[in-house]
């Protein structure tokens, strides 16, 4: 029987990756590179080329079944459309699947990172064996993908899946999508550094007061390691996070009744700093049948 391989490659705003799998999905080969997002599409997509090229040494163009493309949002994963990601400038509306078809004459198929994440966790990772499950991804900002019967949902407009923009507090910090309070504003790492900045500006004694009085701005890491050490501040702006990740995880759950809820992403490195508030407030307000 002929071997054949799938592509897959991950457009980030700071790094683009790409490898080589098997029909199993076991990885072969990959590369990583700078994205230099700033340079604009033509530039990135002419080193996403390179990459795909280089993974495919030495391998027959026609034992290659297709390429898979994990971007950032909004796009449109019907059409193949990247339509405006705030960390790629001047791609909007950029036929990615089209442009990329033609120049490997394989099809090409692309979606949301978040969802692309959720959907490897249901084939390859904590998820397998589920047909109802969801995957939060929580880093610079705050993705999901849904599982339902044992497909991604999409949605009318390829948009489903969008857990970060649901609103939990309406007087909330704005957000990104111009809205305000939503998850992602609440509870992603940029959230968690800002609502300590903002409580060692108030008064509050911290360790990390050095870095903003030397003019540096907090990030989520610096906020993480704080609240493994200990620090107050720190670990206040990590429980409020987990609060509102609670509230959001628990409204998902009583919408589409998963087997499971995955969290992933960068600011999971907290572990049960994170997790056990999490999980205690979404045992204390499901209902029933979700609790046993």
């Amino acid at each position: 029987m002929r071997q054949e391989y799938v592509v897959g490659l991950d457009l980030g705003g700071t790094q683009i990756r790409a490898c080589l799998a098997d029909a199993q999905g076991e990885i072969l080969s990959q590369v990583r590179q700078p994205t230099l997002a700033r340079e604009g599409p033509q530039r990135v997509m002419d080193r996403m080329k390179e990459a795909i090229h280089e993974v495919l040494q030495g391998v027959q163009r026609n034992a290659v079944r297709s390429i898979g493309i994990a971007a950032p949002g909004p796009l449109d994963p019907l059409t193949g459309m990247v339509i405006a990601p705030p960390n790629l400038p001047g791609w909007n509306d950029v036929p990615l699947s089209d442009i990329m078809s033609r120049s490997f004459d394989l099809p090409v198929f692309i979606n949301n990172d978040a969802n692309l994440a959720g959907l490897a966790e249901h084939r390859f990772g904590g998820g397998r064996g589920t047909l109802d499950m969801i995957y939060l991804t929580i880093s610079t900002g705050l993705g999901g993908g849904i599982i339902c019967g044992g497909q991604l949902l999409l949605g009318a407009h390829g948009l489903a899946g969008e857990p970060g923009h649901t609103i939990v507090d309406p007087a909330g910090p704005p957000c990104g999508c111009g809205n305000a309070g939503c998850l992602e504003a609440m509870a992603a790492g940029p959230a968690i550094a800002s609502y300590a900045s903002e409580l060692i500006r108030q008064g509050r004694g911290s360790s990390l007061a050095g870095h903003i009085a030397g003019g540096e701005e907090l990030t989520g890491e610096m906020v993480g390691e704080a609240a493994q050490a200990g620090d107050g501040v720190a670990l206040q702006s990590v429980r409020r996070a987990a609060y509102y990740l609670g509230i959001g995880a628990l409204n998902l759950i009583h919408i589409f009744d998963p087997q499971m809820v995955i969290l992933g992403g960068g600011v999971t490195k907290l572990g049960p700093l994170l997790f056990d508030p999490v999980r205690a407030w979404v045992l204390g307000h499901a209902m029933a049948p979700v609790q046993r």
